[in-house]
């Protein structure tokens, strides 16, 4: 009765919460999630904060100093600063003229921040201003904004469209330097200059003003800069897309006639055709044989041995046979290569007659680009903006203008639509020369694709290696290690997988399937030898593993040469595969992929994006099988139990019953491995990711996903918004927008992921 009672209160004890009896670790742990979530919070609020406000167009102020110049420039905002000895001197001066009034105790001033840009006529983009020499500060209605894609934005005041024209007259007929002239665009006024004459013949370059004044100028740029604008489309895309193809076509004409001559060079044995087709028979009777055996339900270690053994020949077997290509490689005859020439020789001058059209129809367009100018005066500096720093007497091209903002003249919706239209440039389109310029559409793509391939790639290895060490390896000293070496592995600093990724993929992988083994394949060693030597051993680990299978007691050892049987036959296996691996790294049949491109132009043995994803998927690795071994681990031991029970295999057990019910588990392993991929830096300024990508790692050009391309990347990107820009300043506001915008990239695919889980149906056990 005592004992029932006692249970009792046990019981209501345990069932009571936390919180009744005043644990003063309820406090503390629930002030360390509420630290936390608000940590995160205030992150998430102040990226936010800054990076939206960065796009939203701001008014244009004109200051006037009490030297007399004059500044059009953005706010930026303002604070308080303790003067220098020489500005007190200064204020003391204004204050005894009556101009300024005295400080106050802390005797600090204000400062005004204003963006000037105009960094192509020597202005700074970035000035601090005290308060005490501004005379005045207004908002000029005739000011524009004039955003550009090179040399970052422009402002002043629109002055003109000038047109410029070249004409010839008969050099007997009088000049006149002025007058008025009609073009395409409109009449105005003109100033001609004679720039040539010979035959009786004068040549003569017009400057016509189609428009004059601030309203005149706006209103015939927003006539004809459409046209323009896809003037320069045209240019660009042929300049980035088709000569940049046409050239791609005629090195692949090269590298297909080198590859020719390298066939031309190989003369393959009178027993290579017969031992080939030997050895693709045998490939193939080795599997059929091996896959029999696999459908066997009793299966004998002798058996498993066998199938085993049938399998893994068949399998080299098969390489042997891709990797040889008696009839693809080698013994090409020299009428052959002279017909490969010929054609490689009629398709270069087809390609080089359209890159001749191409590169001429650029001439064209940009000669009738050249015609228009726009003249943007900056008032305090009275110069306009060049066309190039090289040739500052002349205005810039109408086609460099991409919009004029009168920014002190929009009202809510406008700015609205402005803002919009911002973010849409700066998602849709390409980066220009430096960083800060253009869009970031390649480098959103960039991040995309290699978050995708390393997610792709380390979910299978990490989820595999996780069944493994829960499932079937024993759980001792080894199996102990291996864990450690694991979890010690998620601290390796991340810039030491990036050199790992450039020395064994770029370098070592990379080079071996451009270029295959090179000449010292197998170091002078017959190739046939280490078969044989693969085959022995081999035969050795199945025959110790089917006399290991006998755990029990043997005579005259209890179970000693059991133990025995199955430790050698472990080494056995490991040297097996080593030699295997031997063999396949240093076989004379592979010539490479790509040797005809080589030194010029390596192909995988230089970085890329696929090489990127694998190094990042080795960083990752920890992620997936800590997060996937735990889930298997909370799967309930009786589940499996009874799949066992009702004749189930152990592999159909962890395929049907176990790895559904961890799989919520795996799919958090994937989300954490893919937020910590995706904003890694320092590996990929070594394996992959370049500030300006020529272009993109997925195309619909076959095999439409291009492992071997450089690419960009959101947080490389932002390093050179922030340390790289040669005006950083000005680029320091769109880190905070390309911040957020890859944290809104990760958060999307990580609800991506998430929704897949939420969707899996419910099996229990899982996390």
């Amino acid at each position: 009765m005592n004992r029932q009672a006692t249970k009792t209160q046990t019981h209501k004890e345990r069932s009571t919460p936390p919180s009744a009896h005043g644990e003063p670790a309820v406090w503390l742990t629930g002030s360390a999630l509420i630290t936390c979530l608000a940590l995160v919070v205030v992150t998430m609020f102040i990226i936010a904060s800054n990076g939206l406000v960065t796009l939203w167009p701001r008014p244009i102020e004109r200051i006037t100093l009490r030297s007399g110049e004059i500044l059009l420039g953005l706010p930026m905002g303002s604070e308080q600063f303790t003067p220098a000895e020489q500005d007190s001197q200064r204020i003391a001066e204004l204050v005894a003229a009556g101009d300024l009034e005295q400080a106050g105790e802390d005797g600090t001033r204000t400062r005004l921040r204003f963006r000037l840009g105009n960094r192509d006529i020597g202005r700074d983009a970035f000035v601090w201003v005290p308060e005490y020499e501004i005379v005045s500060r207004d908002r000029p209605e005739d000011a524009v904004l004039v955003e550009r894609d090179e040399w970052g934005i422009f402002i002043g005041v629109p002055e003109a469209v000038i047109v410029r024209t070249r004409s010839t007259e008969s050099a007997s007929s009088q000049f006149n330097p002025a007058g008025t002239l009609s073009t395409e665009f409109g009449t105005g006024p003109a100033l001609r200059e004679v720039v040539g004459e010979s035959d009786g013949i004068r040549t003569v370059d017009s400057a016509v003003r189609i428009a004059q004044g601030p309203a005149e100028t706006l209103e015939t740029y927003s006539e004809i800069h459409g046209s323009f604008a896809k003037r320069r489309a045209r240019i660009r895309a042929l300049q980035k897309s088709e000569i940049p193809s046409v050239q791609d076509k005629l090195a692949a004409i090269d590298w297909r006639v080198r590859r020719a001559q390298m066939d031309t060079d190989i003369k393959p044995s009178r027993v290579t055709v017969p031992v080939w087709i030997g050895v693709a028979m045998s490939s193939v009777g080795l599997g059929a044989v091996g896959v029999g055996l696999l459908r066997r339900k009793h299966v004998t270690p002798l058996i498993a041995a066998v199938r085993t053994l049938c399998v893994l020949l068949a399998i080299a077997g098969a390489m042997f046979a891709v990797l040889e290509r008696p009839i693809a490689r080698g013994g090409v005859s020299t009428e052959r290569l002279a017909e490969v020439v010929a054609q490689a020789d009629a398709q270069r001058q087809d390609l080089r007659a359209q890159g001749d059209g191409l590169l001429a129809e650029i001439r064209t367009l940009e000669a009738a680009d050249e015609t228009v100018r726009l003249e943007i005066i900056d008032p305090g500096l009275s110069r306009f903006a060049p066309a190039e720093q090289s040739r500052p007497d002349t205005p810039m091209r109408l086609s460099q203008a991409r919009r004029l903002i009168q920014s002190n003249t929009l009202g809510f919706s406008g700015r609205v639509r402005l803002y919009l239209t911002r973010w849409w440039d700066f998602l849709s389109r390409p980066p220009g020369e430096s960083p800060g310029d253009g869009g970031v559409f390649p480098v959103i793509v960039g991040t995309v694709v290699l978050t995708l391939l390393l997610t792709v790639t380390v979910v299978p290895l990490g989820v595999v290696a996780a069944i493994y060490l829960r499932e079937y390896a024993s759980q001792g000293i080894v199996t102990s290690a291996i864990r450690i070496a694991i979890n010690n592995l998620a601290g390796v600093p991340s810039i030491v997988y990036g050199m790992f990724g450039l020395g064994f993929f770029c370098y070592t992988l990379g080079g071996y399937v451009d270029a295959g083994p090179g000449e010292a394949a197998i170091g002078g060693m017959p190739w046939w030898t280490l078969i044989v030597t693969l085959i022995l051993v081999f035969a050795l680990a199945a025959a110790l593993s089917a006399v290991g299978a006998d755990r029990g007691p043997v005579k005259g050892g209890n179970g000693l040469w059991s133990k025995v049987a199955r430790s050698v036959s472990l080494w056995s296996w490991l040297g097996c595969a080593g030699l295997a691996g031997y063999l396949i790294w240093t076989t004379p049949y592979f010539g490479g992929f790509f040797a005809e491109k080589l030194p010029q132009q390596p192909t995988f043995g230089t970085r890329g994006i696929l090489w990127a994803a694998l190094t990042l998927a080795l960083l990752t690795l920890p992620v997936v099988i800590v997060a996937t071994e735990e889930a298997i681990s909370a799967v309930p031991g009786s589940m499996r139990e009874g799949s066992l029970g009702c004749g189930a295999s152990r592999w159909q057990t962890i395929r049907r019953i176990v790895l559904p019910a961890a799989m919520p588990g795996v799919l958090t392993g994937a989300i954490l491995a893919m937020a910590r991929g995706a904003g890694e830096v320092a590996p990929l300024m070594l394996v992959g990711a370049v500030n300006l990508a020529p272009t993109l790692p997925v195309s619909g050009d076959a095999p439409f996903l291009h492992g071997d391309r450089t690419f960009m990347h959101l947080g490389f990107h932002i390093y050179n918004l922030g340390f790289q820009s040669p005006d950083a300043e000005a680029a320091r506001p769109l880190v905070w927008t390309t911040t957020l915008l890859l944290v809104a990239i990760v958060l999307g695919l990580n609800l991506f992921a998430m929704h897949i889980r939420s969707r899996l149906p419910s099996r229990g056990g899982g996390i």
